[in-house]
């Protein structure tokens, strides 16, 4: 247990927290543009064989499946999150849209 918490304070040196850029729909593009060239193509495949590993690692845990579980689950969220990144739809600019029912 103390091995742990030894390593979440060594992590928590290691990362500083910025302050996070506005993403934009042109930002979107130009991930997807990257995404669906040969190399965005190989770094998606990369990932997705990552991911897949980190679920495998999991079910092989005998000692720590809890903390391999969330790993790997964390880790499919990350990817997840980068992915989203890239659909425009999501930060397309919506002035001039009606506002939805929960925003009257």
């Amino acid at each position: 247990m103390f091995r742990k918490i030894r390593a979440m304070l060594l992590f928590a040196r290691e990362v500083q927290w910025t302050s996070e850029p506005e993403w934009k729909e042109e930002d979107s593009v130009k991930l997807l543009l990257f995404l669906e060239s040969d190399t965005g193509q190989k770094f998606s495949k990369t990932l997705a064989n990552m991911v897949i590993r980190n679920q495998s690692y999991c079910l092989e845990d005998k000692k720590d499946l809890v903390f391999s579980a969330g790993f790997a689950n964390g880790f499919k969220g990350c990817v997840s999150a980068i992915e989203s990144l890239a659909n425009k739809e999501l930060y397309e600019d919506l002035e001039g849209d009606e506002p939805s029912d929960l925003e009257t």
